[in-house]
């Protein structure tokens, strides 16, 4: 039998040991972190360079999963959506810009990708940023996972909203291929903070999956919108369909901002 003094320092050798594997462990959850986390992928390669919108009834693709690599989720949206706050629009450049662009798009339709990953940002350097024109983006979905996908990014801060919307946008020729679309938007929503419960509660939100339809009903009726990327610029005074070139944006503007301007001279001149 083992004497008193053997029997202590066996059971001091224990605790030795076992204090170092819980030092230890956090640095194997971190290995372990590393080793899973996915690679980065590269962008989409960007649709035909003519401009050209997709019909609103083009078949349903499916979709997948997009690295992010920083938390978009507001921490006090989670089971309890303010649909009203989420719906709001969502608006790049100066508030008081004296044209104003709408843009109506799917996130599923490879021509919006083109504008959003190769025209927008000139459109944004030469109209946005000058304050000459704003551009609000509307959802226009063309199948039920750009709606869902739809419905996530409006669950996210507004102030991180157009950088979820660039992402799915670089990224669609990966996510919108996926084998379970509805998993991999659930995966890159856990990479954008959302946990298993906040993106159920988003995505299954009645009330706003609601209100982004009727959004889109509104945009067929009141501007016959039919086709995505649909422009449209200081309420129905001028709209195209397709991604054309920053020139396009340009001359529209310009052509606006000229109007406008008259038609401030004419009423001074009263």
């Amino acid at each position: 039998m083992l004497n008193t003094a053997k029997r202590l320092a066996i059971f001091v050798n224990a605790l030795v040991i076992l204090s170092a594997l819980f030092l230890l462990k956090p640095s194997f959850a971190q290995a372990a972190t590393a080793a899973s986390a996915p690679a980065a992928k590269p962008a989409a390669t960007a649709t035909a360079a003519a401009p050209a919108a997709t019909p609103a009834t083009t078949a349903t693709p499916q979709e997948t999963k997009i690295p992010v690599g920083s938390n978009l989720l507001a921490a006090p949206q989670s089971l309890g959506l303010d649909v009203t706050a989420a719906m709001k629009d969502r608006v790049l450049g100066d508030p008081n810009a004296p044209v104003t662009i709408i843009e109506y798009a799917s996130l599923t339709c490879p021509h919006c990708a083109h504008f959003d990953t190769e025209i927008l940002p000139q459109v944004k350097k030469q109209l946005l940023d000058t304050g000459k024109a704003k551009l609000i983006y509307r959802d226009f979905p063309l199948d039920n996972f750009a709606l869902k996908a739809a419905m996530m990014a409006r669950c996210v801060s507004p102030l991180k909203y157009f950088d979820m919307i660039d992402v799915l946008f670089t990224n669609q020729e990966r996510w919108i291929k996926a084998k379970d679309p509805m998993a991999a938007l659930a995966q890159l929503g856990s990479l954008a903070g959302m946990d298993a419960s906040q993106f159920k509660a988003c995505t299954e939100n009645a009330d706003l999956q609601t209100d982004i339809v009727t959004n889109m009903k509104q945009a067929e009726r009141v501007y016959k919108v039919n086709s995505t990327p649909t422009f449209v610029f200081n309420d129905g005074a001028a709209q195209f369909a397709g991604a054309y070139p920053v020139t396009k944006f340009e001359e529209v503007v310009a052509s606006l901002t000229k109007a406008g301007q008259q038609g401030a001279a004419k009423q001074g001149g009263k």
